[in-house]
């Protein structure tokens, strides 16, 4: 059986779009944590096939490595998708500023999101017990991590990364 020009030109078109866009990076931070020199340190993420995440990993000088899911706030995320991330930003954390309450403890979805919208969020967990919460603001949105932006991240250890991408 032979393949018409037609037929490959449409199975070529069906692959590609099935393949989706999937973008790999690198986030360069500076790691403080009290008592001890600031340090550098580099994430990569890769973003999902499709949705509005993907994987952000980094190892600390420490040799801990975190791993973790992050997510792009959008206007239409949703309270399923965006609960898994921010379920670990208890009380224990420090303060986030206009980031905090309400929606550390028992907070609405839709606070969440307008105060998020258009940002990164991500939680990730060390292989030493650690925690760590992350968020992002976005050179450009629609470009996701790959277009830059600037934000912040908490040790559950008492460290903090200030990244510029």
């Amino acid at each position: 059986m032979r393949i018409g020009f037609w037929e490959s030109i449409c199975a070529l078109v069906i692959v590609v779009g099935l393949a989706g866009c999937v973008t790999t990076g690198s986030i360069g931070g500076r790691l403080s944590v009290p008592g001890e020199p600031v340090a550098g340190v580099t994430f990569s993420f890769q973003s999902e096939r499709f949705g509005e995440g993907g994987r952000l990993f980094v190892i600390l000088p420490s040799g801990e490595y975190f791993s973790g899911r992050y997510l792009q706030i959008t206007s239409t995320s949703t309270a399923d998708v965006v609960q898994p991330i921010s379920m670990f930003w208890g009380p224990r954390w420090h303060p986030w500023g206009p980031f905090d309450p309400p929606w550390i403890e028992e907070g609405d979805h839709t606070t969440f999101v307008r105060n998020y919208s258009g940002k990164v969020v991500a939680t990730l967990f060390g292989d030493k017990d650690n925690t760590m919460r992350c968020r992002f603001q976005l050179t450009n949105p629609e470009a996701g991590l790959s277009s830059g932006g600037v934000g912040e991240c908490q040790v559950s250890n008492g460290g903090t990364i200030e990244v510029e991408f």
